[in-house]
């Protein structure tokens, strides 16, 4: 099991979120029969020290997509899952085709796989969990194809900067209507299409964990 984190300017280790096929895992979750091996996996990964968080998770859930617009124009994707008091925050480029055609692909099966990924010393364990996918058209359809139609480094560089920033955890707020948040998990949600401007110096995963 992997995971990655990228070293942040302050030192600080910043959460990224991957899609990752069914069928790469190998393993067989119990809850993923049925579903086909291609099917999207969105992946979160939970430090050691936050992962005593994820015992009393459970309760109502909510599934919500958003836009966030950056100062020159271009725009971000946010995806959040919240179960209970927990949300779980990925934040994309708004016209990353690897993130949309993820979303047509669960509205098709109708199923969502996410995997959160459990730091426990130099290894790593996992939680495996299905839940609805999103139905009909979702707000930010109007903004896929918008925008820069190729990478742009300075887009990338805003996304991780604002995940690490702590804003949004700050300032998130419950999708659940009389349940308030007890914690709020950010990510990057890193794919071929932002990888390409990180510095896999920085990239750090199991055993790597040291502050540089």
């Amino acid at each position: 099991m992997q995971a990655s984190f990228i070293l942040s300017t302050t030192s600080e280790f910043l959460p990224m979120g991957t899609l990752e096929k069914l069928e790469s895992f190998g393993a067989q979750f119990e809850q993923a029969r049925g579903l086909p091996g291609n099917l999207p996996v969105l992946t979160c990964p939970i430090s050691e020290k936050e992962k005593h968080l994820l015992e009393s998770m459970g309760g109502k859930s909510n599934l919500g997509f958003g836009c966030i617009n950056l100062a020159d124009g271009s725009k971000l994707h946010t995806i959040r899952f919240q179960m209970g008091g927990l949300q779980f925050y990925w934040v994309a480029d708004m016209v990353d085709p690897e993130v949309w055609a993820a979303i047509d692909m669960w509205r098709t099966v109708g199923r969502m796989p996410l995997l959160f990924r459990i730091e426990n010393g130099e290894d790593w364990g996992a939680k495996f969990g299905v839940i609805s996918g999103p139905t009909g058209t979702l707000s930010n359809e109007v903004f896929r194809r918008g925008g820069n139609p190729e990478p742009s480094a300075t887009t990338v560089t805003q996304l991780l900067r604002l995940v690490s920033s702590g804003i949004l955890e700050a300032e998130a707020t419950t999708d659940i209507e009389g349940v308030p948040l007890r914690h709020v998990f950010v990510n990057a949600l890193v794919t071929m299409r932002v990888s390409q401007f990180i510095d896999q110096s920085k990239v750090v995963g199991p055993g790597e964990r040291k502050k540089i």
